[in-house]
């Protein structure tokens, strides 16, 4: 632990945020065998479904329901007997939930990835446990506060008033990270964010996954812009396509660390340089791979990921279903570092995220990164669909792009767009981002056909 990871700690005690206690937890997490964690994951599962039962009357209607009556207290419940708790329940309870009843708490929104917009409310004693498991994660790839880092990302949204403003760079300065907004990534403001690496030479960089490729690839394309080599670049926000860890670790740094979290909880799992899959925050949450019935998959099969927030009293969080599809380790196989956490060891996205074709295919984003991968002119992309007949795909390259290269991805990919689907390809000088940065794979207005296959 760094002397300044060590001060905050400190810092946050003195506060009364507790910060001290709960980060030696989780420090403490890591000594304890999978068996144990495991049990401990489970009675705090059941503590918080009976809690949020008594304080969130719409969550108690929702198990009442399911169940055919109310868990008695202390029943021994498991998790596949409580039913999926989802955006459109959240919407529900968040509309009747009086703001008064949570004062002291921190009012959250999120829904930029998935269109959902989500509010919630969370406690400080929540928040102090994604602190620590944030940190201890970020050790995993030695990026945790007092290591040396650059942070490509966004600014905020909305600008913060002054002096929260001068309280973040005073935290960014003893953090000993200097942060670079991508926001608006043109090749001038690559140039610049790679001159700015030479000069700070950071151990690690911290990016958005798709903002970070970018910038690998502007490298790839300009020789000698980039002189220094990071010991790890860590993804957030974002996952990465096939292939753009490969470009990342050529031209960037030796190991890319990849961050799995979410608005709702911050930090649910991260690699580490050996990259086996994202150890998960089990000390925080509880994070299930199931089937479309809400019951448990083998481990290594595909489903749907719930996560249930085990510190958040002021918000229902539970078997959280977050619009990833995933799969989880065996638990009979231990992780090759020692870490005691069950890993996520596959993350597909959104699952929401498709392409409806005039044939009835229904494309995930998966389908256009097997594809387009194979074109080396493709630096990034992004696939834009108004109607289900025409396709539009925005493409940077650092080359320039003939008619012919594009008609050869289109070719490519025509045996499932189908031919009554216009397809373009066009070449521009950024991709649409998001109001919180992130840049989607796929822009779609289609509403969801229940006949797309």
């Amino acid at each position: 632990m760094s002397f300044i990871e060590k001060a905050l700690r400190y810092y946050g005690h003195f506060r009364g945020y507790n910060r001290l206690a709960i980060a030696n937890e989780g420090d403490r997490t890591l000594t304890l065998k999978p068996e144990e964690i495991r049990s401990n994951q489970l009675q705090q599962f059941r503590t918080h479904v009976q809690r949020s039962i008594e304080k969130f009357p719409v969550y108690a209607r929702k198990v009442e329901e399911h169940l055919g009556r109310l868990p008695a207290k202390g029943e021994e419940l498991q998790p596949a007997d409580i039913p999926v708790w989802t955006k459109a329940d959240q919407r529900v309870l968040f509309a009747g939930l009086k703001e008064k009843d949570f004062w002291g708490c921190f009012l959250h929104s999120t829904g930029g990835s998935t269109g959902v917009p989500t509010q919630f409310y969370m406690t400080r004693e929540s928040y102090e446990w994604r602190l620590a498991v944030t940190n201890r994660g970020y050790g995993y790839a030695g990026a945790e506060p007092g290591r040396k880092a650059v942070f490509i990302w966004s600014d905020p949204a909305a600008a913060p008033p002054y002096y929260k403003r001068f309280k973040l760079r005073v935290m960014q300065n003893l953090e000993n990270r200097t942060y670079f907004n991508c926001f608006y990534f043109s090749d001038s403001r690559k140039a610049k964010v790679c001159k700015l690496l030479d000069s700070v030479r950071p151990e690690t960089i911290v990016s958005y996954g798709s903002k970070i490729a970018e910038l690998a690839a502007y490298i790839r394309n300009n020789k000698g812009s980039l002189r220094w080599r990071a010991k790890t670049v860590v993804t957030g926000a974002e996952g990465l396509r096939p292939g753009q860890r490969e470009l990342i670790e050529e031209h960037i740094c030796d190991k890319v660390c990849m961050s799995y979290g979410s608005r709702e909880f911050m930090l649910i799992g991260m690699e580490s340089p050996l990259q086996v899959g994202y150890h998960l925050c089990e000390d925080n949450l509880l994070v299930e791979v199931v089937d479309d019935a809400g019951k448990p998959v083998p481990a290594g099969e595909m489903g749907r990921i719930l996560v249930t927030d085990l510190h958040n009293t002021a918000n229902p969080f539970v078997r959280y279903e977050i619009g990833d599809m995933g799969a989880m380790s065996d638990d009979k196989e231990p992780c090759p570092e020692g870490y005691p956490f069950r890993r996520l060891v596959k993350v597909e996205g959104r699952n929401g995220e498709f392409v409806y074709t005039p044939n009835g295919a229904k494309l995930t984003a998966i389908y256009f990164a097997h594809h387009l991968k194979e074109f080396d002119w493709v630096d990034a992309y992004q696939v834009v669909q108004k109607t289900k007949d025409q396709l539009h795909i925005l493409v940077l390259s650092g080359r320039e792009v003939s008619e012919e290269m594009k008609q050869a991805a289109i070719t490519q990919m025509r045996p499932k767009l189908g031919d009554d689907c216009q397809v373009e390809i066009e070449k521009v000088e950024r991709l649409h981002d998001l109001a919180n940065g992130k840049t989607p794979v796929i822009i779609c207005e289609v509403k969801d056909d229940p006949t797309a296959k």
